[in-house]
């Protein structure tokens, strides 16, 4: 278990859109705010109690991704509730974790658009995305063990 989420999280630039739902609930919209190897943090309109089961649902790539996981802590933020899920298995943390970085290179093809009008294809964007800003994303062990 996590006893201190603070230093537990690694902090991303982007958030990324998140449903989650407690089993035979209704579906809170959330985006991720920090990810870890053990789990991750959200933002919600609604609390969550520590114990609880969630299921976890990101759509912001072709395949959305499904992992479970457990509510460890809740604490009230900016008018909400950020929330705390660990992941059940090593394999459920990693697949966030390519997931979100599919997400950031996609966010940064829809960057360079708008800035600076070039209409980059998926591959490009991610190599350029991988030269300028993959040893940031790469902070953390994130091997197996």
């Amino acid at each position: 278990m996590i006893h201190n989420h603070e230093r537990a999280y690694i902090r991303h630039p982007a958030d990324i859109p998140l449903e989650v739902s407690p089993t035979s609930q209704t579906v809170c919209a959330g985006a991720i705010r920090n990810l870890s190897r053990g789990g991750l943090s959200f933002s919600c309109a609604v609390p969550y109690s520590p114990g609880q089961d969630v299921d976890l649902v990101i759509r912001c790539c072709p395949n959305p991704l499904e992992v479970r996981g457990q509510v460890v802590w809740c604490e009230p933020k900016d008018g909400g509730f950020e929330v705390g899920i660990a992941f059940y298995s090593p394999g459920d943390a990693y697949q966030v974790r390519m997931v979100e970085q599919i997400c950031q290179i996609e966010q940064y093809r829809r960057d360079m658009l708008a800035r600076e009008g070039r209409d980059l294809s998926i591959d490009q964007a991610a190599r350029e995305w991988i030269e300028r800003y993959a040893h940031q994303f790469a902070q953390g062990d994130w091997s197996d063990e």
